[in-house]
């Protein structure tokens, strides 16, 4: 298994994966050339597009395909997370310990909440429909849970509110429909299915204003939220060269290379930076 790892994307780094340097495959691959003080250098934020497939390919072959691993990294001083100002708020619910920001969650070097998706190379496969299923979104001691969710379009997300106060479920979205409506106590989950990519819908409460969520919505089946370790797994992938896009509410948007053997395993490492801003 190769590590690939990227640092606002290092062009060489780039560059040594489409030449087949980051995945194994049946064509012998040239000589790795010696590594050089360039290879740590900044470079664009964008990986290069894969080359398209010199076949078609159709549907995925169940025994060929294999995983992509992951970790998101962070360099640079962790930001303070930050009390939420929930304490005294009518209706909503105390917590034995003041819950704390989730913008930016560092820990060890690892960053967490992190959306992880293939943007690119899936071309020609005959991808698996949306399976129509429901994922859950929890208003819960006036905090939204989970506070990143990834989401297939044409799947739906229901949001509930088990808290013994009303919210107003503020969804807004531009490529989706936008809503906000308001839902009482254990009332209905307001239902909300996309049917168009968009990346980083704001799920708010303005009853509640620290209240905030983000769902990514794609039209591939392969994502992932990044753990609290910064882990991700993508898993029942077809083989091929990939761009892997992540997106963060705070930091913005990072880009890297993979290559993907017949039913192999193959890891790769971005970085985040304290200096980072969304684009």
């Amino acid at each position: 298994m190769r590590v690939v790892r990227l640092t606002g994307l290092s062009l060489p780094a780039v560059l040594a994966c489409g030449l087949g340097a980051c995945g194994g495959g049946n064509e012998s691959s040239p000589t790795p050339a010696k590594p050089s003080a360039a290879a740590d250098a900044p470079a664009p934020s964008e990986a290069h597009a894969p080359s398209k497939p010199k076949e078609p390919r159709g549907p995925i072959d169940p025994s060929k395909v294999g995983t992509i691993r992951g970790t998101v990294r962070f360099e640079g001083d962790a930001p303070e997370r930050k009390p939420l100002p929930i304490g005294g708020t009518g209706g909503c619910p105390e917590h034995a310990t003041p819950p704390l920001s989730e913008d930016a969650i560092v820990s060890n070097g690892l960053l967490a909440n992190t959306f992880v998706w293939i943007k690119d190379g899936l071309a020609g496969w005959d991808l698996p429909p949306p399976k129509g299923a429901s994922s859950s979104m929890d208003q819960k001691g006036c905090i939204y849970a989970p506070h990143v969710l990834g989401l297939r379009a044409g799947d739906t997300l229901l949001v509930r509110n088990t808290d013994p106060t009303s919210h107003n479920v503020n969804i807004r979205s531009h490529a989706n429909d936008a809503l906000n409506p308001i839902q009482p106590p254990n009332g209905q989950p307001v239902e909300w299915r996309p049917t168009k990519k968009e990346l980083g819908v704001s799920f708010e409460c303005n009853l509640h204003p620290w209240m905030r969520a983000y769902v990514c919505v794609v039209d591939e089946p392969w994502f992932a939220v990044t753990a609290a370790d910064g882990s991700f797994s993508l898993e029942g992938v077809p083989p091929g060269d990939y761009v892997l896009e992540t997106w963060h509410e705070k930091y913005g948007k990072k880009t890297a290379s993979v290559s993907l053997a017949p039913g192999g395993t193959q890891a790769v490492a971005l970085t985040y930076k304290a200096t980072d801003k969304p684009r």
